[in-house]
């Protein structure tokens, strides 16, 4: 009679960790919670149900609570590190240290945003996401070269990934309009080679580019760099109004029509950049 009991109890409470799990999925997290806790009412000695429960605290915002429950899990898998359920809770702290460092982020408390992805980090080191965030950390603290640093360990994580190949090169553009200041053209045009070639389909470096150019009279590498700048997008700013100083007596349609225009329209396709004028 009393295992029939415990089966029932069993039952339900499996029946309610799946209905948490829908509405969860759902993004209604109270009604998830209320769920949760009835499965752990109803059968307190099941470990996974801890694990539900600070799944949904996590989605929730309360990330202590989320805590205590993966800390509960370890104790009743009894710091099992071979149990596949203490892995699933070493990657919800992963979750839950990562989400808690963009609030922190969000609040100003970049360092203890740091903090909180260093410990996830040492937890798991194949995560271009933790490196993306950390290096976004490092950016509002201006520690420029630690932020370079974990752009680039998730670029070699993620070789594909957009967004990475956009923070670097803002990287070395931000440095290079920053030597364009001190009046440090030649490091300031290295600063934007390393941009236009992390990332080439910007409009805006090779206008900057340009301007490095024309200054230090490389008058030809500046008339390649605006035509590329007015191939990717005419819009940018400074593209059209740089033409009379370097396409001297010259229309824009005359200028696109040349070999020159040719060659860098060429160049820009080999290398995969979508161009507005074709």
């Amino acid at each position: 009679m009393a295992n029939r009991m415990m089966s029932t109890l069993e039952e339900a409470a499996r029946k309610a960790r799946d209905n948490c799990i829908r509405l969860s999925i759902n993004e209604r997290l109270n009604n998830a919670l209320s769920a949760i806790n009835l499965a752990l009412e109803l059968y307190p000695i099941e470990p996974e149900f801890h694990l539900q429960r600070s799944i949904v605290y996590r989605k929730m915002g309360k990330f202590e609570l989320a805590t205590d429950e993966c800390l509960l899990l370890f104790d009743k898998t009894g710091h099992n590190e071979t149990n596949p359920l203490y892995q699933q809770a070493q990657k919800q702290f992963v979750f839950i240290y990562n989400e808690c460092s963009l609030k922190c982020l969000q609040t100003g408390f970049q360092d203890d945003a740091i903090n909180l992805l260093n410990r996830a980090i040492n937890s798991e080191k194949n995560s271009a996401e933790l490196y993306i965030n950390r290096g976004d950390c490092f950016i509002t603290k201006g520690e420029i070269t630690f932020a370079l640093q974990d752009y680039e360990q998730a670029l070699e994580l993620s070789p594909d990934n957009v967004e990475i190949k956009l923070r670097i090169s803002n990287v070395f553009f931000n440095k290079a309009e920053q030597l364009y200041k001190e009046k440090r053209f030649l490091e300031s045009c290295t600063e934007l080679t390393r941009a236009i070639t992390i990332n080439p389909s910007v409009a805006k470096y090779y206008v900057s580019r340009s301007r490095v150019k024309f200054l230090t009279e490389d008058t030809q590498c500046a008339q390649e760099d605006i035509i590329a700048a007015i191939l990717i997008n005419p819009l940018e700013d400074g593209c059209i109004d740089v033409l009379p100083r370097l396409f001297v007596d010259t229309t824009l349609a005359e200028v696109l029509s040349s070999p020159l225009a040719k060659y860098v329209k060429e160049n820009l396709i080999q290398r995969g950049v979508r161009l507005t004028i074709t």
